[in-house]
């Protein structure tokens, strides 16, 4: 498993992304967490608990997170960042705030799966 805690340039938004390889990290990680339904059932989600954005993906199987899934599961976040700073509204007339949002977090995302490829590759 792997995780990182980033903020939004310019909004200040703070959020973590998870990437685990199986359940029991999963369950080790957000052991005090209270489900309704369980994200680790899904092989990606994004969620908040105590005013908290989290992002998790799964990487239990080859070739998983794959890039549509870390698109998919973005956009999301980007949604709820935007609620969180509930004075923006989306425009589609002049859609340049979300692009650059949700190219920054992609940015994020694959610079973190790099990072845990790296390290595991030194091993």
């Amino acid at each position: 498993m792997i995780s990182k805690k980033f903020k939004t340039p310019i909004y200040g938004i703070e959020f973590e992304v998870v990437i685990f390889d199986n359940e029991k990290e999963f369950d080790e990680k957000f052991k005090d967490f209270d489900f309704k339904v369980n994200p680790k059932d899904f092989t990606g989600c994004v969620f908040s608990k105590d005013q908290k954005l989290y992002m998790t993906l799964s990487a239990e199987e080859d070739g998983y997170p794959t890039p549509g899934l870390i698109a998919h599961e973005s956009l999301h976040l980007m949604n709820e960042i935007f609620i969180n700073i509930s004075h923006f509204k989306s425009d589609r007339n002049n859609d340049e705030p979300d692009a650059y949002l949700l190219s920054w977090i992609v940015n994020r995302i694959h610079e973190l799966i790099n990072s845990k490829e790296n390290n595991k590759n030194k091993k």
